[in-house]
């Protein structure tokens, strides 16, 4: 529009010569908005300008009525070219709108449904993160109440190493022959084995289930801390959910969308909690393999213990059987040893009678042999009495010494019953010592089994 009047119009008067226009007129119609007044030959005034003059640079001022017309033609055309262009904008802006309203009303719509499936699985996670929870919290207390049972049976088993530590000091206590390695000796060794081999497992069983806790505990830590992020971010995205257009939370975060601080995506985020409930999972059972091994494990030691101990007890039986029979056997002895001895000082006694009963008859034969040798020459005859009294002086002679060689072999046998039953009696002294020691000391305090837990798994 300004273009048709950047230049002068065709002078009406005729003529070469056109009438220069006046600059201050035309730029403030806006009619030749480029050009500026240093551009244009400065004119007279015609308000200082002399009268002739001033009336010609009046006349070269004037438009012609085509001029007018045209100007007024072209206001016009552009008041209705901008009238309709200001309407196709307004037009072109309320579809804009509607359109950006339905799309942003659409996109929030769909972030609503979004932020609300996402809900949903962070409940579906969390739920399962819950119950997994709850299941490791429960196995773990199963565990330790099993850790519990197993260092109680651990402790109990010293119960039995004491009473067989004090049955092999007190048979220490044995003397003499009977200190023998005899079948008892040896079940008790293999009982002190046998409980050393229980403990050892116990002790090994007991650090598995130690460290199976550490296992359970690092899970249920990991379960604990997603647990409270899921919480977390439940609330957040809830709180999101729950924000409208109308809702007096919001405000303007500017460039906050060009900002990524995740750290996940949908995949990645679903598996971490996967990992961690198939890691408590795992746990789970392997504390419950556990927890049955040392369920079989207590049950299996008390079963192993009890054999040795009833093993043992057995063999203190038979050996006090033995004992007790040997007992009795040398009692039986002694009793016939002591008759024997009052027998043989009896006899002994008969012999020194015997003995001393043939002195006056020697006495008398000698006598009389003494008394026959002073008869007087030729009457000193070896006749029949002589030589019966030199036979009866030999022959009594013979019966002392007889008398005497018997009495000194009962002497000897005396001598040997008296040292035998000294023996027997050093062996019945030792036969009562170990009787005592087996049965009083030893047996008396192995009548029950002395240990409670094991005991009920018998």
């Amino acid at each position: 529009m300004s273009g048709a009047f950047s230049k002068p119009m065709p002078w009406a008067g005729g003529g070469s010569t056109k009438p220069p226009m006046a600059n201050n007129y035309l730029d403030s119609h806006g009619l030749n908005p480029g050009l500026g007044n240093a551009g244009h030959v400065s004119f007279p005034s015609a308000v200082t300008a002399a009268p002739t003059q001033a009336a010609r640079m009046a006349n070269y001022t004037r438009f012609s009525p085509s001029d007018w017309s045209a100007s007024n033609i072209d206001h016009y055309n552009s008041a209705d070219a901008s009238r309709n262009q200001s309407e196709r904008i307004r037009n072109e802006a309320i579809r804009l709108m509607r359109e950006r309203e339905d799309k942003t009303c659409m996109t929030q719509r769909d972030a609503d449904r979004r932020l609300g499936e996402r809900l949903h699985d962070e409940t579906f996670w969390r739920s399962e993160l819950q119950s997994e929870l709850e299941r490791n919290v429960n196995e773990t207390h199963q565990l330790e109440h099993m850790r519990k049972n197993l260092e109680r049976a651990l402790a109990e088993t010293e119960g039995p190493m004491r009473v067989n530590s004090e049955c092999i000091y007190n048979r220490e206590g044995r003397k003499g022959i009977d200190m023998v390695n005899d079948g008892v000796e040896n079940s008790l060794m293999r009982e002190v084995d046998n409980i050393k081999s229980c403990q050892d497992k116990m002790k090994r069983t007991l650090e598995q289930v130690n460290h199976q806790l550490g296992v359970n505990r690092n899970a249920r830590h990991q379960l604990e801390r997603d647990l409270a992020n899921k919480d977390h971010s439940i609330n957040i995205d809830h709180t999101c959910h729950n924000l409208q257009n109308t809702s007096r939370a919001i405000n303007l975060h500017g460039g906050i969308e060009k900002v990524d601080p995740n750290v996940s995506i949908p995949e990645t985020w679903a598996d971490f909690s996967n990992r961690n409930i198939q890691a408590s999972q795992s746990a789970r059972s392997a504390s419950q393999r556990l927890r049955g091994d040392v369920d079989n494990l207590i049950t299996q030691c008390a079963n192993e213990m009890w054999s040795h101990w009833n093993n043992t007890n057995m063999s203190f039986q038979q050996r006090i059987t033995e004992s007790n029979d040997a007992h009795n056997k040398l009692q039986s002895h002694m009793s016939k040893t002591m008759q024997e001895i009052y027998d043989q000082e009896k006899h002994i006694e008969a012999l020194k009678q015997a003995i001393r009963n043939k002195g006056n008859p020697l006495k008398v034969a000698q006598t009389r042999l003494e008394a026959r040798a002073h008869r007087p020459d030729v009457e000193l005859c070896r006749d029949p009495p002589h030589h019966r009294l030199v036979e009866e002086v030999g022959q009594i002679q013979e019966s002392i010494d007889l008398l005497n060689r018997k009495l000194n072999e009962a002497e000897i046998a005396h001598q040997t019953l008296l040292q035998n039953k000294a023996r027997l009696e050093h062996d019945l002294k030792i036969k009562s010592n170990s009787l005592f020691i087996d049965r009083e000391k030893c047996l008396s305090i192995r009548k029950s089994f002395p240990v409670v837990s094991l005991a009920t798994k018998l």
